[in-house]
C-alpha cells in the first residue's frame, strides 16, 4: 500500500455536497417521471376532446377538430420541455458540486471516477442553445409527429380529400 495516499475522510462539506446530491437526484428522476407522464396525459386528452368534438359536431369533420388536434400537443410539449430545461439545469448543479467533492477529496484517495452526470459541452451552453435543446430533443418526437399527422389530415380536409 502507498504510504503518501491519505485515507479520505468527509469533512462536513463533503456531508453536505453529498446529501445535496442526493436530494437534486431526486428531484431530477421526479421530474423525469412527470415529463413521461406529460406524454401519457397529451395522447389521453387529445383522444378525449377529439370524441367530445366530434360529438359536439354532429360527427361531421370541421376546422375545430384539427386546431385542438394542433394546439393539445404544443401545449403539452411546451410544458414537457420546461420540465426537460430544469432537468438540464439540475444536472449541470450536479455535476458542479461532483467535481467540488473530487477536488477536495484529490489528496487523499478519492478521485473523480469520470463519470459524468452530464457532458461538459451542455454546461457551458448559451442560454439560448439550453432552451432550443430542451424544445428540440429526441423525446419530444411525439409531439412532433401528433402535430404532423394533424396538418396532414387537414390538408386533405381542406382540398376535399376526406369530408
Amino acid at each position: 500500500m502507498n504510504d503518501n495516499v491519505k485515507p479520505y475522510i468527509k469533512t462536513l462539506e463533503d456531508e453536505l455536497d453529498w446529501k445535496l446530491l442526493d436530494q437534486l437526484h431526486g428531484v431530477v428522476s421526479q421530474i423525469s417521471s412527470f415529463c413521461f407522464e406529460i406524454k401519457k396525459y397529451c395522447v389521453i386528452t387529445t383522444f378525449v376532446v377529439m370524441t367530445l368534438l366530434v360529438k359536439f359536431t354532429s360527427q361531421q369533420l370541421d376546422h375545430s377538430l384539427f386546431v385542438a388536434g394542433l394546439i393539445i400537443p404544443i401545449c403539452f410539449w411546451f410544458l414537457d420541455s420546461i420540465g426537460y430545461y430544469y432537468q438540464i439545469k439540475l444536472r449541470s448543479t450536479m455535476e458542479i458540486i461532483g467535481e467540488k467533492i473530487a477536488i477536495r477529496g484529490s489528496s487523499s484517495n478519492v478521485t473523480s471516477t469520470g463519470g459524468r452526470i452530464i457532458f461538459k459541452d451542455r454546461l457551458n451552453r448559451s442560454q439560448w442553445l439550453k432552451v432550443k435543446d430542451s424544445i428540440l430533443n429526441h423525446s419530444m418526437w411525439l409531439y412532433g409527429v401528433m402535430i404532423l399527422i394533424d396538418l396532414v389530415l387537414w390538408r386533405f380536409f381542406c382540398s376535399g380529400g376526406i369530408s
